[in-house]
């Protein structure tokens, strides 16, 4: 697997280096960069399999320069390297969007990597950026990336009622009826959305944007009830967490 690092700091490559040498020996570094104008050139004519991009450059940043690549058509995988806090973090969950936070640790380069071999060539990153930079910009991230068949499409988190577990398939539940049927997983999503959003794991089957939640009611075990109508379990592993959130604790 053949790879080219783009980052403005000489000992944050070294280092990314070192340790793509030392954990992952068949990932081949062909190219460092400094900048991202010369780093898009030097994509463009080598082709390799992967681009570590870091996001904060001067000049052109590292998300315009992953835009400009998938516009002129460039197949490599992208993972980015990010000094971005916590919180900002969840913009690069919600948009399906690999990336290794500095400093980078040995296990996430790992799982990354395996990422990188198991789909070489992404499809619709297009779409993953256009969600990514949507949610760098606003003040509270509010679009999800979801992989749809063939790539992926972004839907806003307040036009999201419920998920709900169907067999190793998710159905996305809309505040306006309609539905989609997702190939993950809920812990795919629940991982997607933490610290993002309003939305809480109610029950092994179902996390709820408790922002459309209109009552908990205490019977049966305990259920939430929404805007809609719709009347949602809780379980007995979930409950205190509902409740805390509901401040009813």
């Amino acid at each position: 697997m053949k790879a080219i690092l783009v980052d403005d700091s000489p000992q944050a490559r070294k280092l990314l280096r070192l340790m793509l040498k030392e954990l992952a020996p068949t990932v081949e570094v062909i190219a460092e960069l400094e900048d991202a104008t010369e780093g898009l050139r030097k994509v463009k004519l080598m082709q390799p399999d992967v681009v570590f991009l870091d996001i904060e450059m001067p000049g052109k940043s590292g998300l315009q320069m992953a835009e400009e690549l998938v516009e002129s058509g460039c197949t490599s995988a992208i993972v980015f390297t990010t000094a971005y806090n916590a919180y900002a973090i969840n913009a690069f969950r919600l948009s399906a969007v690999d990336y290794l936070l500095k400093p980078i640790q040995e296990e996430q380069l790992l799982e990354s990597i395996a990422k990188v071999k198991e789909r070489l060539k992404f499809q619709d990153t297009a779409v993953q950026l256009k969600a990514l930079s949507k949610n760098l910009k606003a003040e509270k991230p509010d679009v999800l990336c979801v992989p749809v068949q063939g790539g992926y499409e972004y839907m806003s988190l307040k036009d999201i009622l419920f998920l709900e577990a169907d067999g190793s398939y998710v159905r996305i539940v809309c505040v306006n009826g309609k539905h989609k049927l997702v190939a993950k997983n809920l812990k795919y999503f629940e991982n997607s959305l933490q610290g993002a959003g309003n939305f809480v794991r109610v029950h092994r089957s179902y996390s709820v944007n408790m922002d459309e939640v209109s009552a908990y009611i205490k019977s049966d075990g305990g259920n939430l009830e929404l805007r809609s109508g719709k009347v949602i379990p809780v379980s007995r592993e979930r409950k205190q967490a509902v409740l805390k959130y509901l401040n009813l604790e």
